[in-house]
């Protein structure tokens, strides 16, 4: 039986070849805009990571410790039962429409509020299935808008799974355009298509570096308060977590009153 590090090593070499290729791969991709890209029209692609799995590893790692990094709080608003009713009845004394509830999202086509039933979207031009898929996204849409207001973290994770399925669908569109800004150029499909893999393994690099740096800062933070101050860690990370509350609150207040008071000095 094999260990299971051995395994993840396998991993890592089939898609990414994770060995002395690598680092000489990310440095030039990073630093040396088009190196890449020239050495693989040279010929000289062994001592490379193929431009397949640069981008490929790339973009699901990139967009995945994004997933972990990015976050967001809800609105914190919320509405008592009781205080809704009254606002219901105030309403139906004084002869007044009722007002809506801010938790109720809805959409609204042809003149009125969409329902699957009395209001359904129908376009004219479409056959019946494509209205009914229509119809079904819209119900979902609905239901996760609400779902999205008390937990918006679920949008967020959403869109970053869903953005490498869209590199992968948009990349040879990319290296398309390539094709006809360049077709004088006389150059090949598929060079264009390179092109278009260093540009997007680029770019995903770039958000990985940076969704890197942004989880790195407040562990560097933690650590540098823990070795300057030398006590046990309890005790450091619960001066950390209340010295960054506090502080968060104060740059809040002191931003605000930087952005006032710009407006009066400038």
């Amino acid at each position: 039986m094999r260990h299971f590090t051995s395994i993840i090593g396998d991993f890592f070499d089939s898609v990414f070849d994770f060995d002395s290729r690598t680092l000489r791969t990310l440095w030039p991709l990073f630093a040396r805009p088009g190196y890449l890209t020239c050495e693989y029209f040279e010929g000289r692609r062994v001592r490379y990571v193929s431009p397949v799995r640069l981008f490929f590893f790339l973009t699901i790692v990139a967009f995945f410790v994004g997933s972990l990094t990015l976050h967001m709080e809800g609105n914190g608003v919320e509405i008592d039962d009781g205080e809704r009713i009254a606002e219901i009845r105030k309403a139906g004394e004084a002869g007044e429409p009722v007002p809506a509830d801010d938790d109720d999202m809805s959409f609204n086509f042809g003149g009125g509020e969409w329902d699957a039933e009395t209001n359904p979207i129908a376009v004219s031009f479409l056959p019946a299935f494509a209205n009914d898929w229509l119809n079904v996204q819209v119900g979902r849409a609905e239901k996760n808008i609400a779902r999205m207001r008390d937990d918006p973290d679920l949008y967020v994770k959403a869109l970053l799974s869903a953005i490498p399925t869209s590199l992968f669908v948009l990349l040879p569109v990319f290296a398309l355009m390539l094709k006809l800004a360049y077709v004088f150029k006389r150059r090949l499909y598929m060079e264009h298509l390179i092109v278009a893999l260093h540009s997007h393994a680029f770019l995903s690099l770039s958000l990985l570096l940076l969704f890197l740096l942004i989880a790195w800062m407040p562990l560097y933070l933690l650590r540098m308060q823990k070795r300057v101050y030398g006590q046990g860690w309890p005790m450091t990370l619960l001066k950390y977590l209340v010295l960054g509350f506090c502080y968060f609150w104060l740059i809040t207040i002191g931003a605000v009153f930087v952005a006032l008071g710009s407006l009066v000095w400038m």
